[in-house]
C-alpha cells in the first residue's frame, strides 16, 4: 500500500465524518476569506480538543474510586464508554463509507480498494477515540492501584490499544453489514436518519446514565457496595491480577484470540472487495427506486400532503436538535430521583394542579426553539416551496396542515415519555400530570407559532446543510434567549405559587387562581399571533 496516497485520501475522508462541524468551518471561513484555511487540519483540531476535554473530565470522575477492590465498577465503565465509542465510530463509518459516495471517482484512479478503505478507517478513528479515551485515564489509575506506578502506563497503553482495535474492529463489522443493507434499501434515507438520530441520543442517554450513578454512588453513606461484573470487560482487569488465571484465560485471551480472527476476515474477505461491492450496492439501490415507484395515486390530497410533511424530516441532525432539549431535562433531573429513589407523590398533593401546569408551560417552551422541526419546517421544502406555491390549492391551509404535522410530531415523544416518567417512575397523582402535559402541549404550540413565523420571515430554500438553518438570524441567541428567559421567568412564578400555597395554606385556591390566569394570558397571546400571522398569511397566500 502506498502511505503517500492513503494520507491524501484521509484528507479528504475526514471531512465527511462530521458534516456539521465541517458546516461549522466552512462559516468561520466565510467570516475571514483572506485568513488561511485548512478544513482537515481543523477537522482535526476540534476532535483533538474533543478527545483531550473528554480524558480530563472523566479522570477527576475515576480518581477517587480504589478499582483495585472494586473491579464491577472498572468494567462497568469499561463497557459504557466501550458501547458509546463502538456507536460513534460506527455512525462516522457509515457517513465516510456510503453516504459520501464517492467510490466511483476513485474507480479509474491508480487507488487500490485496500488503500481507500485503511484511509476510510483512519478518518473515522477520531470519532471513536472521543469517547474511548476517557478509558486510558481509568486504566491508567486502575493500574497504578493494582499493579504500582512502574508499569502501569505501559499496560495502560497497551491495554487501551487493544481495546480501541476491539471497538474499530466491531463498529466495521456493523458498518459492512448493516450498511450494505440500508443502502440496498428504497427507504434508505429514511432507515439511515432513523439509525444516525438513535445511536447520538443512545450516546447521550449512556452519558447522563452514566453521571447519574456516579452521583449516586458519591451520595451514599457507608461503604460502597460494588457493581455486577461485565463478562469480557472484567478481562481489562483480570489479566493484571491474574494474567494467567481463568478469569484472564475465559475474558481476556480468548476474545483476543477472536479479535485477531475478526481483523484477518477483514484483511482477506471485507477490504478487498470494497470496491465492487459499495458500487455493486449503490447501482442495485438506484435500480429498484427507478423501476418499482410509489404509487400515491389513490391516496387523498391530505394524505399525500401529509406524507410529503414527513418526508422533509428526515434528517438526523434536526431529529437530534429537535429531541434532545426537552428530554435532557427528564434524563438529568428525573433520572438522578428515581436511582435514588425519591418519591415525591407524597409530598405533592392534586391542589398543586395549578403548578404542574406551569412546570409543563416551562418545559414546553424548551420544546419549540428556532431549531426544531417547527423553527425550520418551512424552508425544508426547498423547491418544493415554490411549486406547492403555484398549485392551484390553498396555500395558507397547507402551510397550516403542515404546522400541525410538525406540532403533533415535536411534542408526541416528550409528552409521552414526561407522562410515562411522571406515572410510573415518580408515580404522581393522574390530575398533575394530566396538567402539566396540557401546559406542555399549550406552550409548545404558542411558542412554535413564533419560530414557525419566524422561519416563514428568514425563508432559506438554498441552504446546504440542515445546520445551516440553525443560525439564521442569530438563531443561538435567539434559542438561549427562550431557554433562560422561560426558565428565569417561570422559575420565579413557580416560586410565587408555591410559597402562597404555603402562606395561606389553601393550595387549591392558589392555584386554581394561577390556572386561570395562565389560561387567560395564553389565550390573549394566541389572539395575538393570529393577527400578526395566521391572518396576514391568508392575505399573501391566496
Amino acid at each position: 500500500m502506498n502511505w503517500k496516497i492513503i494520507w491524501e485520501l484521509v484528507k479528504i475522508n475526514i471531512l465527511y465524518s462530521n458534516p456539521q462541524t465541517l458546516t461549522a468551518l466552512k462559516k468561520k471561513q466565510e467570516r475571514k476569506p483572506n485568513k488561511k484555511f485548512s478544513a482537515y487540519k481543523s477537522m482535526f483540531q476540534q476532535q483533538a480538543i474533543m478527545i483531550a476535554v473528554f480524558m480530563v473530565i472523566y479522570l477527576f470522575m475515576f480518581v477517587g474510586i480504589d478499582f483495585a477492590r472494586y473491579p464491577g465498577y472498572f468494567s462497568f465503565y469499561v463497557a459504557i464508554f466501550f458501547v458509546m465509542a463502538t456507536i460513534s465510530a460506527f455512525t462516522a463509518m457509515y457517513t465516510i463509507f456510503y453516504e459520501s459516495n464517492d467510490v466511483k471517482l476513485y474507480v479509474y484512479l491508480p487507488v487500490k480498494s485496500s488503500e481507500l478503505y485503511v484511509a476510510k478507517i483512519i478518518s473515522s478513528l477520531g470519532m471513536g477515540f472521543v469517547f474511548l479515551m476517557p478509558l486510558l485515564s481509568l486504566f491508567g489509575i486502575a493500574y497504578w492501584q493494582i499493579a504500582g506506578a512502574f508499569v502501569a502506563i505501559p499496560l495502560a497503553i497497551l491495554l487501551f490499544a487493544i481495546l480501541l482495535v476491539s471497538s474499530m474492529t466491531l463498529a466495521l463489522y456493523l458498518n459492512s453489514l448493516i450498511g450494505r443493507v440500508i443502502v440496498r434499501s428504497p427507504k434508505r434515507k429514511l432507515i439511515s436518519t432513523a439509525l444516525m438520530f438513535l445511536s447520538t441520543f443512545g450516546a447521550v442517554g449512556l452519558i447522563f446514565y452514566l453521571n447519574a450513578t456516579n452521583q449516586t454512588r458519591m451520595v451514599e453513606e457507608g461503604v460502597i457496595s460494588d457493581r455486577g461484573i461485565v463478562p469480557y470487560f472484567r478481562g481489562f482487569h483480570d489479566v493484571v491480577v491474574a494474567p494467567f488465571g481463568l478469569n484472564a484465560l475465559l475474558n481476556f485471551w480468548l476474545p483476543l484470540l477472536v479479535l485477531v480472527l475478526l481483523i484477518v476476515g477483514i484483511i482477506k474477505y471485507i477490504m478487498p472487495n470494497y470496491y465492487q461491492e459499495a458500487l455493486y450496492v449503490n447501482a442495485k439501490s438506484q435500480v429498484r427506486r427507478i423501476r418499482k415507484p410509489k404509487e400515491t395515486i389513490d391516496a387523498s390530497l391530505s394524505k399525500v400532503l401529509i406524507r410529503h410533511h414527513l418526508s422533509t424530516l428526515q434528517n438526523a441532525t434536526l431529529l437530534t436538535q429537535t429531541y434532545l432539549m426537552p428530554l435532557i431535562f427528564a434524563v438529568s433531573f428525573v433520572m438522578p430521583m428515581a436511582i435514588n429513589g425519591s418519591n415525591f407523590s407524597t409530598m405533592i398533593t392534586p391542589d398543586y394542579f395549578g403548578i404542574a401546569l406551569l412546570v409543563g408551560m416551562i418545559l414546553g417552551s424548551m420544546c419549540s426553539t428556532p431549531t426544531s422541526f417547527l423553527g425550520v419546517g418551512i424552508s425544508l421544502e426547498r423547491e418544493n416551496y415554490t411549486f406547492f406555491k403555484s398549485l392551484p390549492l390553498n396555500f395558507k391551509r397547507f402551510l397550516h396542515q403542515k404546522f400541525l404535522v410538525l406540532l403533533g410530531l415535536q411534542v408526541i415523544i416528550p409528552v409521552l415519555v414526561y407522562a410515562g416518567l411522571g406515572l410510573v417512575v415518580l408515580k404522581f397523582h393522574p390530575i398533575l400530570v394530566v396538567s402539566f402535559m396540557l401546559g406542555f402541549i399549550l406552550m409548545a404550540s404558542l411558542q412554535g407559532e413564533f419560530v414557525y413565523r419566524r422561519d416563514y420571515k428568514l425563508l432559506d430554500l438554498k441552504w446546504q446543510d440542515v445546520t445551516q438553518l440553525f443560525t439564521r438570524g442569530a438563531g443561538q441567541w435567539t434559542m438561549m434567549a427562550f431557554m433562560f428567559g422561560n426558565l428565569i421567568f417561570g422559575g420565579i412564578v413557580v416560586a410565587i405559587a408555591i410559597f402562597a400555597s404555603i402562606i395561606t395554606k389553601n393550595p387549591l385556591a392558589v392555584n386554581s387562581a394561577v390556572t386561570i390566569a395562565s389560561v387567560l394570558l395564553l389565550g390573549l397571546i394566541q389572539l395575538f399571533v393570529n393577527k400578526i400571522f395566521w391572518k396576514q398569511l391568508g392575505k399573501f397566500s391566496k
